[in-house]
């Protein structure tokens, strides 16, 4: 790290930008098990659902398809289906099958991918409450929120780790706050410096960078949630979480908490009992 200590967001993405990104074993796993039942019963959606288990194989297949493309067409495809229609099946599966494994023995680096994923399913959940919402664009969009932190996590995990000291020791309470401490930026601006690089759709940054559209608030509030739920099903954000996507879907809390995944149906009922207190 020495000679890269006075590198901020802009830097780090210009090293990152070329690395091939890793996926998970679980994902060539997952794409061989949907492959038993025969390719002829497979429909496009049980593909492009692959991509909300893996951030970096998500971000890795948009950048192949934004390459593939003309940069009008690239722009569009701000869906997992888009980048599966975008690739073609064939080169989907191969993109995967060949892709580098991570190193699953690396804590961070698959904590902050599960905490991705999460926020990736309940943004494709609570999408579904409002018409005027694409599941698909805001499940990718909170998938690749801390594509930054990932890669960090993947090539460089000593600088990560540096924050959560911060975060341990009680330095920062942030971990925003902790990473600027650390590392002098924060890893959301990573994020979008590497998805601005790359030439990604510009919809996906707006998504990530936030604005006070319901899109944009949506997205960002699953990402939140995906990371208090990775805290555990008792974290004191989670009712705060579940009113504020109430408000922005127009969805009783108890249709909202079914967004959640992994709890029981007694931790659910408690979470909405919590934010049905709050809300009085």
């Amino acid at each position: 790290m020495v000679g890269h200590d006075w590198w901020g967001a802009p830097q780090w993405a210009a090293h990152l930008e070329y690395k091939e990104l890793p996926i998970k074993a679980a994902s060539k796993a997952a794409l061989a098990s949907l492959e038993e039942g025969g390719e002829e019963n497979l429909s496009g959606h049980q593909y492009a659902a692959l991509l909300l288990g893996d951030p970096l194989l998500a971000l890795r297949l948009l950048r192949e398809a934004n390459r593939r493309l003309p940069r009008r067409l690239a722009r569009d495809i701000t869906t997992p289906l888009g980048i599966l229609m975008a690739l073609g099946t064939q080169q989907f599966k191969s993109q995967i099958r060949n892709a580098p494994e991570a190193d699953e023995a690396n804590q961070g680096f698959m904590d902050v991918e599960q905490r991705a994923t999460l926020g990736a399913r309940i943004a494709f959940a609570w999408g579904s409450l409002h018409h005027d919402l694409d599941q698909g664009e805001l499940a990718l969009a909170a998938l690749l929120a801390d594509a930054g932190e990932i890669e960090l996590w993947a090539f460089v995990p000593e600088l990560p780790e540096r924050a959560l000291d911060k975060l341990r020791t009680g330095v920062a309470s942030r971990s925003d706050q902790a990473q600027r401490l650390a590392c002098g930026f924060a890893f959301r601006d990573l994020s979008l410096e590497l998805i601005e690089r790359g030439g990604l759709p510009p919809l996906i940054k707006q998504l990530i960078r936030g604005d006070e559209g319901l899109r944009a608030q949506l997205a960002r509030l699953a990402v939140d949630a995906g990371r208090h739920l990775s805290y555990g099903h008792n974290d004191p954000a989670l009712p705060h979480d579940l009113i504020a996507a109430a408000k922005l879907t127009h969805a009783p809390l108890a249709t909202v908490a079914l967004g959640l995944p992994s709890l029981t149906e007694e931790e659910r009922e408690t979470l909405v009992q919590a934010a049905t207190t709050l809300s009085e």
